[in-house]
């Protein structure tokens, strides 16, 4: 929606929305990964995660950068819904492990390791 030239109010609530919606999602990915991990990893596991926000902290906005001095400024919006699509395929591949290890078993586990 933010690549979209819109009335000035529309906007400001986008952009309102934009990061209620995105300071959620990085407590929210934080207790997902917790929740995920077994107790021996769970420590490690939202340390990466943490690490991984970090790089794209750095990352995203040096991109972003980069597409917008080439002239391409709608490209940086489709680049960072490209990053979030495949962070929505990884967690919900782990989301797969899990039910897999529990329908084979036929009782629940805490570990994903396969």
């Amino acid at each position: 929606m933010l690549s979209v030239h819109m009335l000035l109010s529309l906007t400001y609530i986008v952009v309102f929305l934009t990061g209620l919606f995105l300071f959620s999602a990085q407590a929210m990915i934080y207790a997902t990964v917790a929740a995920r991990s077994d107790a021996e990893n769970r420590a490690t596991a939202v340390g990466w995660v943490s690490g991984m926000g970090r790089f794209g902290a750095i990352f995203g906005p040096w991109l972003g950068g980069q597409l917008l001095a080439t002239g391409s400024h709608t490209a940086g919006f489709t680049a960072f819904a490209i990053a979030g699509v495949w962070s929505l395929v990884f967690v919900s591949l782990t989301g797969l492990r899990r039910v897999r290890s529990t329908s084979q078993s036929g009782t629940p586990q805490l570990s994903t390791t396969g």
